[in-house]
């Protein structure tokens, strides 16, 4: 039994564009290992305090940075060209996490730091998201957007499902360290797919809004 194509995901993107099919893999392979981390993070900051409300702290400094710049994240993807903003910020990201992985390789033990690499990630990421959601409409025509936004769709679900069951399993075989340096290693992708789209300046500058055929 086959089930009908429209209950299927909508692959045309990822066989019509080229760079689409780049940066899509590579953010699924960032998201899965960002998974990773998070887990990696809240099962560390446990063992190191066995304390629920202190797991929540995880949480209140992801929310915080991410609510109080949120508008400014916006503001900077308004003035700048989308793909550098993201380039750069995808590095940060990138070492933020070989921090995560450093303090752990190291037992540092200090939860303060995990709390303060959590800050700073979700300041980052208040920058990066609102430029990444740029992307798709100046990727793809705009018949092929509808099913681009359901890949984007799926790559946070696909991510929140996966990420954290690859991460149990990692981390019962290697260990939390190696939970982080899967994700370090998985901004490889992610970097690769972002530096090879074409400049996506501000509407309104030089380059035209819409379809970039790359």
């Amino acid at each position: 039994m086959t089930l009908p194509r429209r209950l299927l995901v909508d692959a045309s993107p990822l066989r019509r564009s080229l760079a689409f099919r780049r940066y899509w893999i590579g953010s699924v392979l960032s998201a899965v290992g960002t998974q990773m981390t998070l887990f990696a993070v809240t099962y560390q900051v446990f063992t190191l305090t066995n304390s629920s409300l202190a797991v929540g702290g995880i949480g209140l400094c992801a929310a915080v940075p991410a609510i109080a710049f949120g508008m400014l994240g916006g503001s900077i993807g308004d003035a700048a060209d989308r793909r550098k903003i993201v380039l750069y910020s995808s590095l940060a990201l990138a070492a933020v996490s070989a921090l995560f992985a450093v303090q752990s390789l190291l037992e540092l033990r200090q939860l303060w730091l995990l709390y303060v690499l959590a800050v700073v990630e979700a300041l980052i990421v208040s920058v990066n998201v609102p430029a990444r959601r740029t992307f798709t409409p100046r990727l793809l025509p705009a018949e092929l957007l509808p099913a681009g936004a359901a890949l984007n769709l799926m790559t946070m679900h696909l991510s929140n499902t996966v990420g954290p069951l690859l991460a149990g399993l990692v981390a019962a075989a290697g260990g939390l360290n190696a939970c982080y340096v899967i994700d370090v290693i998985s901004f490889g992708a992610a970097l690769y797919g972002v530096f090879r789209l074409p400049p996506m300046p501000p509407e309104g500058t030089l380059a035209k809004p819409g379809y970039l055929a790359v």
